[in-house]
């Protein structure tokens, strides 16, 4: 079957749920066995919000269409067709297509809602870290005060995890710098993800060269020696396998319901056959997005209405650009989320097994809703206390899942300001 005819059919059966799900009025339908449901909504291009007044509750759970994120498993094809999983207009998603190979612009129209991007006294920078001699490049968004110059920076590198970009860190990053400081935050995009190069898959090249070796040549060609790290979900899992080769120069991580690591006895994951499949395949998920075409932002607004209903409506009319943008993007770096995870984020190489190898201290965060399993954080402590001389401990963030960062950014921001603290105490005026 031809790419178009496969294309084809996909619309085709688009089209069908569209019109399955616009049965009734208001946005409402009525799903056979179950209570009517609302759909969130996502903003129109045509009302883009000048406001930034929150629409979240006071608490974070109530929040109206607001959702924790799952393992990565999926929905059964019949609760696919009889929910209104897609809030996005057609009219709005062929808008978005358009412009969908504006990643950059999407970027920077997202970072522009922060205040250290458009403060004097701060210097942000948006790079292109060259990491070979074929045009392959990190992409990277640093912040700094003026007051202080790069070479007498303290260096904190905040990495993202597997489908996501550094904006997804956008409820943090002027929490965390500050003109009095004297920290340069770097904020990077794993290669094959965000707005970093994305070279065609190579089943030659190993994971390991492809994002551990990748991430040492980002280290040296910025001219950084020592740095705090804190990483997401599977940028945990490969910043773990990088202190295992590239020793001493993470002086700390702070793993953030990492993934990877622990394969838990007693599973009872419900994965549609079909997900597994394809899974298994190397079919990603973001393949969905990519052959629907015009319909692909449309699709991506069934996760985004609700992974980001709680922040204000500025801020989900820009991420969910930016996301379907990133989303769309050419497949490379997410190709090798088979090799780390089965269908569920069930470990295949599980990092437990070999942990006692890192070459820092460490804390284990994970959220109190968190569907990563936490005895892998505390087995992991276990096994780095008696086998090393690093320190390591376990922290818990409440009315959180698997994203801390995004659902309970207030602690998770200040968690990161007393881990700055604490860095120069024991690491720089020791």
């Amino acid at each position: 079957m031809s790419n178009y005819t496969k294309i084809s059919s996909l619309i085709k059966d688009l089209n069908i749920i569209s019109k399955l799900q616009n049965i009734t009025k208001n946005g409402r339908v009525k799903t056979l066995g179950s209570s009517t449901t609302t759909s969130p909504k996502i903003l129109s291009p045509s009302k883009t919000p000048t406001s930034t007044t929150s629409v979240h509750q006071s608490k974070q759970q109530n929040v109206k269409g607001y959702r924790r994120s799952t393992a990565p498993t999926a929905l059964p094809i019949s609760k696919i067709i009889t929910t209104k999983l897609f809030p996005l207009s057609t009219i709005e998603s062929f808008q978005d297509y358009l412009k969908r190979a504006d990643l950059d612009i999407a970027q920077e129209n997202l970072l522009n809602l922060l205040k250290c991007y458009k403060d004097p006294q701060m210097i942000t920078k948006t790079l292109k870290i060259k990491i070979d001699d074929e045009g392959n490049y990190i992409n990277e968004f640093m912040i700094h005060s003026k007051n202080v110059d790069y070479s007498n920076c303290n260096h904190f590198v905040i990495i993202h995890g597997y489908g996501a970009g550094l904006g997804f860190y956008l409820k943090n990053l002027d929490e965390i710098s500050s003109k009095d400081s004297n920290w340069c935050i770097h904020a990077l995009d794993l290669p094959g993800y965000g707005c970093s190069s994305r070279p065609k898959y190579n089943e030659s090249k190993s994971l390991e060269e492809y994002f551990v070796d990748t991430l040492e040549k980002w280290r040296i060609n910025r001219g950084i020696n020592k740095m705090l790290m804190c990483c997401h979900s599977l940028g945990a899992y490969m910043t773990l396998l990088y202190t295992m080769k590239y020793k001493h120069h993470v002086q700390k991580l702070l793993l953030i319901s990492p993934a990877g690591i622990y394969r838990p006895k007693d599973l009872n994951l419900d994965i549609p056959p079909w997900f597994h499949y394809l899974w298994e395949q190397n079919i990603s998920p973001f393949a969905l997005v990519r052959n629907t075409g015009p319909f692909g932002s449309m699709i991506t607004s069934g996760w985004t209405s609700r992974r980001f209903a709680k922040l204000t409506e500025i801020e989900q009319f820009y991420l969910h650009k930016y996301t379907y943008s990133i989303f769309n993007a050419q497949g490379s770096g997410e190709y090798y989320m088979s090799q780390v995870l089965g269908a569920g984020g069930v470990p295949k190489l599980p990092l437990l097994e070999k942990i006692e190898k890192i070459s820092c201290d460490t804390t284990w965060c994970y959220g109190d809703e968190d569907w990563m399993p936490k005895e892998g954080g505390l087995k992991c402590i276990d096994k780095i206390i008696k086998n090393t001389n690093y320190s390591s401990d376990f922290k818990t963030f409440k009315n959180s899942g698997h994203h801390i960062y995004l659902d309970n950014y207030k602690d998770f921001n200040q968690f990161i300001l007393d881990e700055m603290k604490n860095y120069e105490k024991k690491y720089i005026y020791m």
